[in-house]
C-alpha cells in the first residue's frame, strides 16, 4: 500500500504554479493598460473576487487531487484515521445532521439500509465533496485541514502577523463586500499585490501541510 508523493506533489506543484502565473497576469493588467482612473478603479474592486475564486479553486482542486491519491490506496474503515472516516461518513450521509422528518419511514429505511453497505465494504471510496462554506476563511481552512488529519496552520506564522487578518478581514472582507454590491471600498493597486502575496502564501503552507501528511501517511490509524 505505498503512496507515490511525487505525483502529487507534481500534479499540486503545477497546479500553483498556474495559479500563481494568472494572477500575474492579473496584477499586470493595470500597467500594461494604462487604464482611466474610473476603469481602473473598477478593474481593481473586482479584482479581489477574482482573486478569492484563485484561492478558494485551489483549496477545491487541491482536495479532490489528494482524495483522489487516497482512493488509489485501497483504505478500509478499519485502517482509515477517524478524522477522515468521519468527514466521509457526514459527507455521504447528511442524515446524522439532519435525521429524516417527513415520509420517515421510507427514509429511514433507506438510510440504515444504505449504510449498512457502507459498512459492509472492504475498500472506501473517499467522498470527494470538500464543503468550502463558500468562504474559505481562517476558520474554515483549518477545519478542512483537520478533516483530513492535517497540521493546522498557525495563526501567527510570524511574530506581528495574523494570517487570520490578513485573510479574513482583508481578503474575504473585499470579495464579500464588492459581492454584496457595496460601493463604499476602494481597491488599490497595493491591496491587489497584497492580496496576489497571500494566496500564494497560503497555496504554500497547504501544500506544505498534505506533502507531509501524504508523506508520513497521516490518513492511517494510529
Amino acid at each position: 500500500m505505498a503512496n507515490n508523493p511525487t505525483l502529487l506533489e507534481q500534479e499540486i506543484m503545477s497546479d500553483i504554479e498556474e495559479r500563481r502565473e494568472l494572477m500575474s497576469r492579473i496584477k499586470a493588467l493595470c500597467p500594461r493598460y494604462n487604464f482611466s482612473s474610473e476603469d481602473e478603479e473598477l478593474f481593481l474592486n473586482y479584482s479581489i473576487p477574482i482573486v478569492y475564486s484563485i484561492w478558494e479553486g485551489f483549496i477545491q482542486t487541491y482536495f479532490q487531487i489528494y482524495i483522489r491519491e487516497l482512493n488509489k490506496l485501497n483504505l478500509n474503515i478499519n485502517n482509515i484515521c477517524h478524522s477522515i472516516l468521519i468527514y466521509h461518513i457526514e459527507s455521504e450521509f447528511p442524515q446524522f445532521k439532519q435525521y429524516p422528518e417527513k415520509d420517515k419511514l421510507i427514509r429511514k429505511v433507506n438510510f440504515f439500509e444504505k449504510l449498512g453497505q457502507f459498512y459492509q465494504c472492504n475498500t472506501l471510496e473517499i467522498s470527494p465533496k470538500v464543503n468550502t462554506e463558500s468562504n474559505v476563511g481562517f476558520k474554515v481552512l483549518n477545519r478542512i485541514l483537520t478533516d483530513f488529519n492535517l497540521e493546522t496552520i498557525p495563526e501567527y506564522p510570524e511574530p506581528q502577523y495574523s494570517l487570520r487578518d490578513d485573510l479574513d478581514k482583508f481578503l474575504l472582507k473585499i470579495r464579500n463586500s464588492v459581492a454584496h454590491g457595496q460601493n463604499s471600498i476602494v481597491v488599490k493597486r497595493e491591496d491587489l499585490e497584497r492580496a496576489i502575496k497571500l494566496v500564494e502564501r497560503l497555496m504554500d503552507l497547504v501544500f506544505e501541510r498534505i506533502k507531509t501528511g501524504f508523506t508520513n501517511n497521516s490518513y492511517f490509524r494510529q
